[in-house]
């Protein structure tokens, strides 16, 4: 498992139930350049016969968030690059999760002018990119978003994070592709 600290946060006993030995290389914080400049150890080191990559929250949340379809790009050229190193690696691109963007009480301002249309236009470009490069991507997203086209309160921490009952889900959507 490779990504940001939606990665980092997974509770790995929920894949106890895989007979695979699986390595979370998740790191709070961390945008897809930042991924990539940890992948080398992180990721080819380990020779893994799957990667799981998830991650472009971080970048989505910069200010200078720079378009749906350069955070797509970051990422699937990040994935192709782990391809060209392990070519046989099988390799699992997530979408990204939904957000609760809406400003209530104490939740932080990151969601001023943040969308899940928004998510949704990164995700799109993500799947047709893996389409286009024969790479497995997995819509997590569909599973996770309310019926309101938010983030469930119950699913966050604080709007972007998980709490277990969300991990949950995001694990059953994995095991599906495993």
């Amino acid at each position: 498992m490779f990504g940001d600290s939606l990665t980092d946060y997974f509770p790995m006993d929920k894949l106890n139930d895989i007979d695979a030995e699986i390595i979370n290389s998740g790191q709070a914080g961390d945008t897809i350049a930042e991924m990539g400049a940890r992948v080398q150890y992180d990721v080819i080191a380990h020779k893994p016969d799957i990667v799981l990559m998830q991650g472009g929250a971080n970048d989505f949340l910069l200010s200078l968030y720079p378009g749906y379809d350069i955070v797509a790009k970051r990422l699937v050229n990040l994935a192709l690059r782990i391809r060209k190193e392990l070519p046989q690696v099988r390799l699992i691109v997530e979408s990204m999760y939904p957000a609760y963007t809406k400003r209530i009480g104490l939740m932080p301002s990151w969601a001023d002018g943040k969308s899940n249309e928004e998510i949704q236009r990164i995700n799109g470009e993500i799947q047709r990119l893996c389409d286009e490069n024969k790479i497995e991507y997995i819509d997590v997203f569909c599973h996770l978003i309310g019926a309101d086209g938010q983030l469930p309160r119950e699913y966050t921490i604080d709007g972007i994070h998980l709490q277990d009952n969300a991990y949950e889900v995001v694990r059953k959507c994995i095991c599906k592709m495993l």
